[in-house]
């Protein structure tokens, strides 16, 4: 075996042996990549009112699970209104009790989530309702909707009877969400009230039935 041969033989044994070490330890990697991505969590239950570390690291996990357009919580370390609504629309989201509690059972979705809480836009929800609502009422159907939501699709409400107002036209669970949201189950209206295709295409069904009468900001 000549000289170029022995080199070339010798260049290939090293390449084999790179890929091999490279198959071996991505692995290993790959799953320290998964587990370092989440926000670990306090086993202590968190409710509105609660305060410390533990908020700061659920108001950092909430965040990571997809806020944009500048909506993210503050991470001060209040369990307050804004992150009660979070924690109330992650829940809806992963078909549990939207109790605003954050015990084991919503601290595992919050581990290892079904869906995760991301955002549209404003111009992105605008744009939804105008592909769904005439155009003769879809400039009434946004502003109705900035009124009531903020153009927030996971925007949750908390009414002195208890039940909750849901997503952008803000169905309440009380009676139009039952109504007019598709789904077997309560838990699956409201999953579907937090997500804006189905919110506004119930809204406008509602609107077919009602008028602007069921909405608090009809004259907006």
């Amino acid at each position: 075996m000549n000289t170029a041969i022995r080199r070339l033989t010798a260049l290939a044994s090293a390449l084999v042996m790179a890929v091999g070490l490279m198959l071996a330890v991505s692995p290993v990697h790959a799953s320290a990549e998964v587990e370092t991505t989440a926000t670990a969590l306090c086993s202590t239950t968190l409710r509105y009112g609660s305060s410390g570390t533990c908020v700061k690291k659920l108001q950092t996990r909430l965040n990571e699970l997809g806020l944009n357009c500048g909506n993210k919580l503050t991470v001060d370390g209040k369990f307050g209104p804004a992150t009660r609504m979070r924690v109330f629309a992650f829940q809806g989201r992963n078909r549990i009790a939207v109790d605003g509690v954050v015990g084991p059972i919503t601290r595992g979705k919050l581990a290892n989530p079904d869906s995760n809480l991301k955002v549209s836009c404003d111009s992105t929800i605008a744009a939804q309702i105008r592909s769904v609502w005439p155009a003769s009422l879809e400039d009434k159907a946004i502003r109705v909707a900035r009124c009531e939501s903020g153009l927030n699709p996971i925007a949750v409400g908390v009414n002195t009877n208890g039940t909750k107002d849901m997503g952008v036209f803000q169905f309440n669970t009380g009676g139009t969400l039952q109504e007019w949201l598709p789904g077997s189950s309560t838990k699956i209206k409201i999953d579907n009230a937090l997500t804006s295709t189905e919110n506004i295409k119930a809204a406008y069904r509602l609107y077919k039935s009602r008028g602007w009468q069921p909405w608090t900001c009809r004259n907006a």
